[in-house]
């Protein structure tokens, strides 16, 4: 099999757009061939130990698991991030998520502030981390900067520490903590940072369960269902805990910047209008699909 013929293999499974997206990422990632390479011809110059890799490459995602588990990474934010079963693929939006959030903080600050430089003395906090994609990509583009990344999913701590020590992302720290038991006898383990906060970011598990049968199965059989979906009955709980726990951990003004489902994000943005937030609003991604909500406290 070369990669024109994986692509055709893969056309059923994903569409010819993303099957060629997936093969070219494969040979450019895992071979050095870039789309110029492979016009030419190239592949077929692949040594007898790369072409046994690029056949069991292929069975893999023949099968389809995601390109980004058959590599073992995937890009986001220009930084490259280790992924697993344990931990959602980080996305396009929540790429897009976290630009905003860059620029919430620059905007914060007294002085405008590139991607690269610190912003003295402001801790962060991300909940339902993941991988530590949102979290450590604001580390690393605010180095003075402290991140709190918070999940209830050891698994997937385990993977952004993984990755906050590959990027060398020195100021940030991962937590295990259910935010779904924010209640005001708990403790969570950044009480000591109580209001302190000057800015809270998450993208937590939005998808209702009466969707799953819209979802591709290489999401459904290869991401973890405890990142991705939330009861038909209760599509939102998570949303109330961001906002209880805004009001205990935020200091007046805050930004509050989170993924959501495109169909809750009217319902969303009123939730957190009852809990007493303002300049609530709701901004499209790239796909002109309504994905992201910013509450101020």
């Amino acid at each position: 099999m070369n990669h024109r013929e994986l692509i055709a293999a893969l056309t059923p499974l994903h569409g010819a757009g993303e099957a060629r997206a997936i093969v070219r990422m494969v040979m450019e990632e895992r071979f050095g061939l870039s789309q110029t390479d492979l016009l030419l011809g190239k592949d077929t110059t692949l040594s007898s130990r790369d072409r046994a890799e690029f056949k069991k490459i292929a069975e893999r995602l023949l099968t389809g698991e995601p390109v980004q588990h058959v590599l073992g990474y995937a890009y986001f934010c220009g930084h490259r991030f280790r992924v697993t079963p344990d931990v959602l693929i980080p996305r396009p939006e929540t790429e897009e998520l976290t630009r905003w959030a860059i620029d919430e903080l620059n905007t914060l600050n007294p002085q405008p502030l590139s991607l690269n430089r610190p912003l003295q003395g402001t801790t962060l906090l991300d909940l339902c981390t993941g991988s530590g994609c949102i979290a450590i990509s604001l580390a690393l583009a605010f180095p003075q900067a402290h991140v709190v990344g918070v999940d209830i999913s050891d698994a997937a701590l385990s993977i952004a520490r993984d990755n906050a020590r590959s990027l060398n992302a020195s100021n940030v720290d991962f937590l295990e903590y259910n935010i779904l038991s924010e209640d005001a006898e708990s403790s969570p383990p950044w009480r000591e940072l109580e209001r302190g906060f000057t800015l809270l970011v998450s993208n937590p598990p939005y998808v209702r369960d009466c969707e799953a049968s819209e979802m591709s199965p290489t999401v459904l059989d290869h991401e973890p269902s405890l990142a991705l979906f939330v009861p038909d009955d209760d599509p939102l709980r998570f949303y109330r805990a961001i906002a209880a726990i805004g009001q205990r951990c935020l200091l007046p003004g805050t930004p509050v910047l989170m993924e959501v489902n495109t169909a809750l994000a009217g319902a969303t943005r009123q939730l957190f209008i009852d809990a007493g937030y303002h300049d609530v609003e709701v901004r499209d991604d790239q796909f002109s699909r309504p994905r992201m909500v910013k509450a101020v406290l």
